[in-house]
This record gives structure tokens, C-alpha cells and sequence, in this order.
């Protein structure tokens, strides 16, 4: 993690543009971005930034703006999620990201991106990590799935995943799917900003 960045102000295309942003994105979140209740950026905190290798820097927050301005961008569906999996995989300890679509008693995989496919296009719900997620509707982390049975094994570098449901009326319509080579790469502000994600896109799925 390098130093904060100067203190910097946040009100211009993305609070400026939605005064109630604030009110959706998750305040913990937020703070542990940290803004304070006046949305000013006081550097970058814990979970503003991470650094890794080729990937370079990623900021969740101005990552967050991106994908709320394609979300509501009125795009095709595929389209959104498509961009949704490609900017997710900017973090750097997201490996490969899927977005799975409910279909009857099925997850379907509906987009990707990732070093490669993987052979879990069809999961039936109940089955595995992701099956397991969309039964329950509550996210599941698994820090090491070597020791989760459930584990439907995909990739031999994976060694965490989470998985993130994306929910309608109390349904489950969709998740999200993400692997990470890194052994518990998942904290509590990737679910959390994860969750924030999920609730946008069951506004398009």
C-alpha cells in the first residue's frame, strides 16, 4: 500500500452528479474509503487503493463511479456485464470474475473475465460455492477452498473465492463469482463493496 494521496475533493462528476449516492453506497464503505460525512476524500484509507504488480494502482472508489455511470448507462444487458467483469478483475487479488444468471433450477454463466475459461458454464443451485450462494442468498467467503468441500474446482491456482448473489424481491436472479490465487484475499470491504455492486446490477438483471 503506498502513502495517502493529498487530501482531494469528491464532488464533482460523481457526487455532484447524484446527491443521494452518499445515502446508497454503503456508509462503512465510505468511511473505509475514507470520506467523512461531508464526501470529502481524506486520502486513500485502507480501501481506497491497492497496488499489485502489472495491474498497477486500483481505486474502489473511482472504480465504483465507472460502474454506476455503465449500469445506468441503458446499455444492452450483456454489454454491462461484460464491462462490469472486466473492471472488477482491475483489482489485483480478483483473478477471474463471473456473472452468473439464474436459470430455473440452473446458474448459467452469463460473462466472464479471466486468464481463461472455465468449465462451469451451467451450476445447478445448491451445488458448490456459487449453488450454495444462490440457495442461501447471503454471500459465502471462502478464504482457502482447499478446506471447503463444496469447492467445485475450476482453476489449480485458485485459493479463495467469494460469492456474491444478486437479489430481486427477495430472489436470487444472479451472483457474482470471484476466484483469487491468493490464500483469504477476501476481507470485509470486498464483500461490502461487492454487495454494493450486486444491488446495482438487479437494477438492469
Amino acid at each position: 500500500m503506498r502513502p495517502s494521496d493529498p487530501a482531494r475533493s469528491f464532488d464533482g462528476a460523481f457526487v455532484g452528479r447524484d446527491a443521494r449516492l452518499w445515502e446508497r453506497f454503503p456508509q462503512g464503505l465510505w468511511r473505509a474509503a475514507g470520506f467523512d460525512g461531508t464526501v470529502a476524500m481524506k486520502g486513500v484509507g485502507k480501501f481506497g487503493e491497492v497496488m499489485a504488480g502489472e495491474k498497477g494502482k486500483v481505486s474502489y472508489d473511482e472504480l465504483a463511479a465507472r460502474l454506476e455511470k455503465i449500469i445506468r448507462s441503458g446499455s444492452q444487458r450483456k454489454a454491462i456485464t461484460d464491462f462490469v467483469c472486466r473492471e472488477l478483475r482491475k483489482i489485483p487479488h480478483y483473478t477471474w470474475v463471473g456473472v452468473y444468471a439464474v436459470d430455473g433450477g440452473d446458474l448459467v454463466l452469463s460473462s466472464w473475465s479471466g486468464p481463461a475459461a472455465t468449465q462451469h458454464i451451467r451450476i445447478p443451485i445448491g451445488q458448490g460455492i456459487c449453488g450454495a450462494a444462490a440457495s442461501s442468498k447471503e454471500t459465502i467467503v471462502v478464504p482457502d477452498v482447499a478446506s471447503d468441500p463444496r469447492y467445485l474446482q475450476c482453476f489449480l491456482n485458485t485459493r479463495s473465492e467469494i460469492v456474491v448473489p444478486i437479489l430481486k424481491g427477495g430472489e436470487a436472479i444472479a451472483e457474482l463469482d470471484i476466484d483469487s490465487d491468493e490464500i483469504d484475499a477476501f476481507k470485509p470491504t470486498d464483500s461490502e463493496f461487492l454487495g454494493w455492486v450486486a444491488e446495482e446490477l438487479s437494477r438492469i438483471l
